[in-house]
Order: structure tokens, then C-alpha cells, then sequence
């Protein structure tokens, strides 16, 4: 199952970064295997990962290679530990951030976004990889699967990494249709 896990997030990795979804040392994935999560090592390149890219951490307790995790992986345990979900994506999507800044609620205006995602929350930036972030981003994962921390990124939790990611997409691109309309971007 971990080597299963590993090429999936592997794959996420590179369709993020294809997309522009996160930059070269940003944004953090991870998978819930039975008592553990196999996550992104801290600055990791999305793009180009590859088996060793990857930690394996307990779901609970401390681990002497923790420090080597994600600094997101706080965030990352919290959901496994109050969800039913099995992959957490995290991601910095260019105009989902900046419409973070100024709304706190994003409501897709075309039918994908609509349909599948529906009204996205936007929560106050807290320190990275801090428990109040990570209590934050639980709640909200909690009713609506997918997370926009103002002036910081995306989480999305889902049962499939892929479908984690996908929201991510659809929201990226439901923030370009809203910029266009707000008339603050000139063409999609």
C-alpha cells in the first residue's frame, strides 16, 4: 500500500506543479496508511518527487526524524485523527490566495465549481505548522473538504489524493472566472 500511496502523491505532486498550482518549494502531500502518514519531506519540490521525497511518521506520538516532515504536518495529523479522509493536499494557488485576501467566503459563479464545491471558507492565516492552524483547518475540512488559509494556500482532504488535488484545480480555476469577473484579471 505505501509504495501505491507514494506513486499517487508522486503524480499529484507533478500535476500541481504543471498547473502552477504550487511553486518550487511549496505546498505539502500525504497519505494516512493504517497508524502512520506517509507525507512530503520539508522542502520538497512537488514537481520532481521521487520515493525518498517521502517520511514516514506516526499518526500519533513523536518520531526522532519528525523535524525532516513537512512543517504542515501537524495540520496534516489532525485531519487523519478527526476525519475519515486518507490523503490531505496542500497547495498555493495564485488567485485562490489573492481572492483570500479579500473574501471570506469564496462562491464559485460557474457550474463546476458550483456543483462540486460549493461555498469555500476562507480562515485567518495562523503560524505554519502551529496547532492553531491545524484545529482551524480541521473544523473546515470537516464540512466542506477543502480549506483556503487567507494569504497562505489551500487544503484539501479527500479519500483519493487525485480527487484532493482535483478540488484544488476546480477552485483555482473558479478564483480565475471570479477575478475575470471582478474585472481584476483582463483574459482567462
Amino acid at each position: 500500500m505505501e509504495k501505491v500511496a507514494a506513486g499517487k502523491l508522486i503524480e499529484v505532486g507533478r500535476l500541481l506543479y504543471t498547473e502552477g498550482l504550487v511553486d518550487a518549494r511549496a505546498g505539502n502531500l500525504s497519505f494516512k496508511l493504517d497508524n502512520s502518514i506517509l507525507i512530503t519531506r520539508r522542502g520538497t519540490h512537488l514537481g520532481r518527487l521521487n520515493s525518498w521525497d517521502f517520511i514516514k511518521v506516526p499518526l500519533e506520538g513523536r518520531y526522532p526524524l519528525e523535524e525532516r516532515a513537512s512543517s504542515e504536518l501537524r495540520v496534516h495529523r489532525k485531519v487523519y485523527l478527526h476525519t475519515s479522509y486518507r490523503s490531505v493536499v496542500h497547495a498555493h494557488p495564485l488567485a485562490t490566495v489573492q481572492l483570500s485576501l479579500e473574501l471570506d467566503l469564496i462562491e464559485p459563479v460557474d457550474s463546476e465549481g458550483k456543483e462540486l464545491l460549493g461555498k469555500v471558507p476562507v480562515i485567518e492565516c495562523y503560524p505554519s505548522g502551529s496547532e492553531e492552524l491545524a484545529v482551524a483547518v480541521c473544523e473546515a475540512i470537516l464540512s466542506a473538504g477543502l480549506v483556503v488559509v487567507r494569504s497562505h494556500g489551500v487544503f484539501s482532504a479527500s479519500f483519493d489524493p487525485f480527487y484532493a488535488y482535483a478540488h484544488i484545480s476546480v477552485l483555482e480555476r473558479s478564483c480565475k472566472i471570479l477575478q475575470y469577473e471582478r474585472g481584476k484579471i483582463q483574459r482567462l
